[in-house]
């Protein structure tokens, strides 16, 4: 069976990372990678510090437009003549993908369905809902994401199995044991800092309210790392950094990793972020007035605070760890494993193989909350393997 992988960008190569190794010696398989994220700074250095393949299909389209980006697809998709394509996430690489596997009339898996923050002015909120309509498996990461596609969208339970979150797995191998990398100057070993990440256009697009998000993170009375996203940089142009805030250049997700497991309290604007904190157990503050990882808010370690009223950050940060520190340990161990078990790779190549006729079964041992066997194979039955592409039945 000849299987595509699509990613476009970083967040999409980290949580592949664990994925792509199995399906190499098992299928014929092919990474692209489309270059909507072109910047060395944001993807130049993940494959030396990541032990994870290069995708060999490289399409520079150094483009995040979604037409150009599905021309570009459509184009090496029809060249490659895929069985199957794998996307991830909700990108605009991802739905470009989508709408190519859809043009040419191939089989389409999309991993980390059912995602839902309900905004409907999120472009990524738009791409994931078109992207679980054109997809034939919805590989969902929770029992929530589930429940959302099978519930209140429509779709058939056995095209939504729950595999459980990739970024619980990159998460595992690549960041869990890793050392924190060498602090800046005047921090040490025992010193408490915030680690920061902003991004998205509403928290950075908008020159006096990133003055002011950054005017009252200055009042925390503790460092702030602050990694800066490249199109981030472009907007701290002519802003005035607040003493505490010390802005570091492009990590390797290793280093963000240790710096991640090291710190007293997280404050992000980002998704993967989100889980990324769980995963580790620390406190989150989401710059955000809604998110679509809920299932991290359930036990306390992730708080939502609007970036529209700056004023009440420090108040809400500082709650944020106060809880971390009087949390249970039941209640943190909940937060780490509600994305996942570490095991989803495993569980979409067994599916995978089970499509292909490789394996007479599928054999993984079910965790709480996550797909067992069975329910994997009522997955796999729902495609049908025919002449080539494979056909979708019912």
């Amino acid at each position: 069976m000849r299987i595509v992988t699509v990613a476009g960008t970083r967040p999409e190569l980290i949580k592949l990372a664990p994925l792509v190794p199995l399906l190499r010696p098992r299928f014929e398989h092919h990474y692209l990678f489309t270059g909507q994220h072109f910047s060395p700074a944001m993807v130049g250095e993940l494959f030396g510090t990541m032990e994870s393949p290069l995708p060999e299909i490289q399409l520079d389209v150094r483009s995040s437009d979604i037409s150009t980006l599905t021309r570009a697809l459509r184009s090496a998709l029809e060249g490659l003549g895929p069985d199957l394509v794998l996307v991830y996430g909700d990108t605009n690489s991802t739905l470009a993908a989508a709408r190519a596997a859809a043009l040419i009339g191939s089989t389409m898996l999309h991993i980390e369905a059912g995602i839902r923050s309900f905004d409907s002015s999120m472009v990524e909120e738009r791409n994931r809902v078109e992207v679980d309509r054109l997809a034939q498996l919805r590989l969902a990461p929770t029992v929530l994401s589930r429940w959302i596609l099978t519930h209140l969208e429509g779709y058939p339970a056995d095209s939504c199995p729950v595999v459980g979150n990739l970024v619980v797995d990159a998460w595992q191998r690549f960041g869990a044991q890793t050392n924190c990398p060498p602090l800046p100057a005047g921090l040490t070993e025992n010193s408490p800092f915030a680690l920061l990440t902003l991004h998205r256009p509403d928290t950075v697009d908008r020159p006096q309210l990133l003055s002011a998000i950054l005017k009252h993170l200055g009042e925390l009375p503790m460092q702030l790392l602050f990694p800066v996203h490249p199109r981030t940089q472009e907007r701290l142009q002519g802003q005035k950094l607040p003493a505490n805030l010390q802005p570091l250049g492009p990590l390797s997700y290793p280093s963000f990793c240790g710096l991640l497991r090291r710190a007293s309290v997280v404050i992000t604007d980002s998704g993967g972020v989100q889980e990324e904190a769980a995963s580790a157990g620390r406190p989150c503050v989401t710059l955000r007035a809604r998110t679509d990882r809920p299932e991290s808010l359930l036990g306390g370690l992730n708080r939502l605070h609007r970036p529209q009223r700056p004023e009440g950050l420090k108040q809400r940060v500082l709650e944020a760890i106060e809880h971390h520190q009087k949390a249970r340990a039941s209640e943190v161990q909940a937060t780490m494993e509600s994305y996942g078990d570490g095991r989803a790779a495993e569980r979409i190549t067994a599916l995978l193989e089970f499509i292909a006729g490789r394996s007479p079964s599928i054999s993984i041992p079910a965790s709480r909350g996550f797909a067992d066997t069975g329910e994997l194979a009522q997955a796999a039955e729902s495609i049908r393997l025919g002449t080539s592409p494979l056909r979708v039945v019912g």
